[in-house]
């Protein structure tokens, strides 16, 4: 798996990996490897850009188009891509890097505006 570059970011988004391996090898669900890989890079670069960031206006940007991706993503997967274990690890990966740069309160959930998982 690429790297963050952020070994705890690294770790949340290889435990989301997990789950979705788990669930894909019991169940037979609308996603593939390719689906989850590409999940995992968008929050991988998600975490990679927000770091660039120098506002908050750039890193909202960053999270409204990730939370888009993922959206898209997981609708062409019949919206079993993300469940409600994968959506609160998500969030969380999401809003932690957020608060970590300044940006938003750790129980401000910033993905809502624009998620549909």
């Amino acid at each position: 798996m690429k790297s963050t570059g952020e070994p705890n970011f690294d770790i949340l988004i290889n435990n989301v990996k997990s789950s979705m391996v788990d669930f894909m090898l019991e169940y037979e669900p609308k996603y593939t490897q390719q689906d989850i890989d590409e999940c995992t890079e968008l929050l991988i670069e998600y975490v990679i850009n927000i770091h660039k960031t120098t506002n908050k206006a750039q890193a909202m940007k960053v999270v409204k188009d990730t939370i888009l991706n993922l959206n898209l993503l997981n609708d062409r997967c019949d919206g079993t891509l993300i469940e409600t274990n994968e959506r609160e690890q998500i969030a969380e990966i999401i809003i932690l890097a957020s608060h970590q740069m300044g940006y938003s309160s750790i129980d401000d959930d910033i993905t809502e505006e624009w998620r549909e998982w």
